[in-house]
């Protein structure tokens, strides 16, 4: 499996938060074969550079034959069982969630319709639910069968949606089924870290 943390320049926020995302990655993956890759600096930056960085992680898992890339953001702290919980799914993208940088209580998390109109849900709605339909997360931790590159769908830059709403939205117009498992909720930093045992035991 190929572990993505997309990366667009060397001295943001990001960098300082590496190793500690790494080391939350790494303890999730005890036993499991896999590869973690940060992205180079892109040439170009913001959403675009995101577009591309996640596009080179997609490229290096088809082209390298990983089974899944599993894409964790640079400001995200994945549980332990994160996943084990995620792969017991079994569905062709399956996505933790994130509570919002201004509140806690409000998730990157909902459901979506065919205009890419996004219904967000709060947490207590989403807790230790699995959400199934057109859903969405975000792509703080999003666990990505390879058939679902393979068939090749890729990110975009579209001004004005999200990269994350485009990808989501090409995955299950195409017939891919996509889930979120209320039940892995990470940490987004540097407002809501993971407690500390999650890493101490």
């Amino acid at each position: 499996m190929l572990v993505g943390i997309p990366s667009i320049r060397d001295d943001d926020r990001f960098r300082g938060y590496r190793e500690d995302v790494i080391a939350h990655v790494e303890e999730a993956l005890l036993g499991v074969d896999h590869e973690v890759l940060v992205t180079s600096p892109q040439s170009q930056q913001s959403w675009p550079g995101v577009v591309d960085a996640c596009n080179l992680l997609i490229d290096k898992c088809v082209g390298e034959g990983f089974d899944y890339l599993w894409l964790v953001q640079g400001d995200v702290e994945v549980p332990p069982d994160a996943f084990e919980r995620l792969y017991a799914l079994d569905v062709d993208v399956a996505q933790g969630v994130v509570p919002r940088h201004n509140d806690r209580e409000a998730l990157i998390c909902g459901f979506m319709d065919e205009s890419m109109t996004v219904w967000y849900l709060p947490r207590k709605t989403v807790e230790g639910q699995v959400l199934s339909g057109w859903v969405f997360a975000g792509l703080s931790c999003t666990l990505i069968k390879r058939r679902v590159l393979e068939a090749g769908i890729r990110f975009k830059y579209q001004p004005g949606i999200g990269e994350d709403i485009l990808f989501l939205y090409d995955v299950q117009s195409r017939g891919f089924v996509a889930k979120v498992h209320g039940g892995v909720q990470c940490g987004h930093l540097p407002e809501w870290p993971l407690p500390v045992r999650c890493l101490d035991g």
